[in-house]
């Protein structure tokens, strides 16, 4: 909660993949509040109103998890909206033709996008989600200490800063 309020405030992108791994943890917890509040909430040294907010947090992320029926995989609805905004975003960039540097980014991160779409079998997921799947799918491949080729490392570098630039133009644009 404290955190996933923290990246919403100073980068989109990283928000959405912290909250596409707290989906996960709740997933790995069967969505049951006490195996969370006993994973999860404890391992905080703040006080107990902070945990008891984020005992609330995690039982409405659960409770939309199960009205959404996400229980087992797919993200949040208020998840997906955010990934519209930076598709639709990453859209009129590119349409308008006028920010030069985003195109170029975009060009670099293209070839790389599209062999992660084939590669995932989601020929239908615009470029934006193909990168933050695949991101969040290269930090769990950290997570678990697997071995990234150069190649792939090279790939993905690319598709990071794709993201960290729309990421940026959107924080920019919510500021304002």
């Amino acid at each position: 909660m404290i955190i996933a309020e923290q990246k919403r405030k100073e980068n989109i992108a990283e928000y959405l993949l912290y909250m596409y791994q707290v989906e996960d943890l709740i997933r790995a917890n069967a969505l049951d509040i006490d195996r969370i509040e006993k994973s999860l909430i404890s391992q905080f040294e703040v006080p107990y109103e902070v945990k008891r907010d984020m005992r609330e947090w995690y039982r409405s992320l659960i409770a939309m998890m199960k009205d959404e029926q996400k229980q087992e995989r797919g993200h949040l609805n208020i998840l997906n909206n955010v990934t519209d905004n930076l598709r639709e975003m990453h859209e009129q960039i590119i349409l308008q033709g006028i920010d030069t540097s985003y195109r170029e980014v975009y060009q670099k991160a293209k070839p790389n996008l599209e062999a992660l779409r084939i590669k995932s079998g989601k020929r239908d997921e615009s470029d934006i989600q193909v990168a933050l799947n695949g991101l969040y799918g290269l930090l769990i491949l950290k997570l678990k200490k697997a071995r990234i080729t150069g190649e792939t490392s090279r790939a993905f570098d690319t598709i990071r800063e794709l993201v960290a630039e729309l990421s940026a133009r959107y924080m920019e644009k919510v500021a304002t």
